[in-house]
């Protein structure tokens, strides 16, 4: 009679498991660091820690949490996770680390020239910032006033993205000598190939950002 009754309660335990009656569900989801923001099913719940509370209509939660100078992490926390705790530590976004925000980014700038300087100089000038830079200056045409950088195109391990950068500079009519001068800025996921994928980023890669006062001193410093 005994082993009958055990058995009956083993069986009943299981069929309310698996009907939702009983939960083995984790507590709370604790993010590092703590400045982080989550969200549960794209709804922001807080910063750094949430109590999950499970309901029998879902299954799973959809968990983001994001820090500024962090990657993104988005997963999915299931209602029968038997942890207690789920930890999410955050990656340093070594993309954003290794970049400065800046509003010149993807515009032309304008250098006006010293009164002193001539055309000649200001295109070798020109020439020599631009190869402190780059490896090669693809275009260079001194009758037009224009010249580009090819794409130097840069990795990101932990951000898994890829950075793209090239200058362009062309010279300004009508307003004695001047050059307007643009640091074209893109990102596209490291699994992407050629053209496909990248996008406007309105950062400058740190190795860059010295280039635009670099320019402004030697061509129209004293």
């Amino acid at each position: 009679m005994k082993r009958k009754l055990i058995s009956l309660l083993t069986i009943v335990g299981i069929v309310a498991f698996v009907c939702g009656d009983i939960q083995a569900k984790p507590s709370k989801v604790v993010v590092t660091p703590e400045n982080a923001k989550i969200y549960i099913d794209g709804n922001y719940v807080g910063d750094g820690m949430y109590p999950l509370k499970f309901t029998k209509k879902e299954d799973f939660f959809v968990v983001k949490a994001e820090a500024p100078g962090y990657v993104t992490k988005t997963q999915k926390v299931y209602k029968y996770d038997t942890r207690k705790v789920i930890a999410i530590d955050l990656k340093e976004d070594d993309s954003v680390m290794g970049s400065v925000a800046t509003e010149l980014a993807n515009k032309y700038f304008t250098v006006q020239c010293r009164e002193n300087l001539d055309e000649n100089t200001a295109w070798k000038i020109l020439s020599s910032v631009l190869l402190n830079y780059f490896d090669e200056v693809k275009t260079a045409d001194k009758s037009s006033g224009f010249m580009n950088t090819a794409w130097a195109i840069e990795t990101f391990p932990m951000a898994e993205v890829k950075v793209r950068t090239m200058v362009q500079i062309k010279q300004v009519i009508n307003e004695g000598l001047a050059y307007q001068i643009r640091i074209s800025s893109e990102v596209s996921p490291m699994d992407t190939y050629g053209e496909q994928g990248f996008r406007q980023w309105p950062r400058v890669l740190k190795k860059y950002e010295p280039l635009i006062n670099e320019m402004q001193q030697r061509l129209g410093g004293k």
